[in-house]
């Protein structure tokens, strides 16, 4: 069984011979992870459960930037299900989608020039409430320090 460590060093190696920003920012946000995981407390059994997840993914079978990217998705899907821990900025990243088109159905109700209106204002509502939720996150420990898996891609 790898230690998180080793991953870590395993993706400050790939960094050495990277090429492109996009393949550091994978890199980088591996480490951020797992930077992450050495930093908390976890029993044996959950240690156990998050490296057998690692061995499924199989994280240094293949070191192109597309296949990283959505063993990285995977990974954080896994710890976000499991263990109820999110990146940075996601829960506004959900619900200001959810605002604009709840914004924009309410712009629709009050005419066409109202669409644009309706959509901002939608926008700055959902922002808000994913940053309250973000915040409480954050105070619960809940929040990884990587950025969210869609700007990585």
């Amino acid at each position: 069984m790898q230690t998180f460590d080793n991953y870590i060093a395993f993706f400050k190696g790939l960094k050495t011979e990277l090429s492109t920003k996009k393949e550091r920012r994978i890199y980088d946000n591996f480490i951020r992870v797992f930077n992450d995981l050495n930093l908390r407390d976890f029993n044996d059994a959950e240690l156990t459960s998050i490296h057998n997840e690692l061995e499924l993914i199989n994280l240094q079978s293949d070191t192109n930037t597309k296949v990283l990217s959505k063993k990285l998705q995977q990974l954080l899907a896994y710890l976000k299900q499991k263990f109820n821990l999110i990146t940075i900025g996601h829960y506004a990243n959900t619900y200001m989608p959810i605002g604009m088109c709840l914004g924009l159905v309410f712009g629709m109700a009050l005419g066409p020039l109202s669409l644009t209106f309706g959509l901002l204002i939608g926008m700055v509502i959902g922002m808000a409430l994913g940053s309250e939720k973000d915040k409480k996150a954050k105070a619960e420990g809940q929040v990884m320090d990587v950025k969210t898996f869609e700007s990585c891609i």
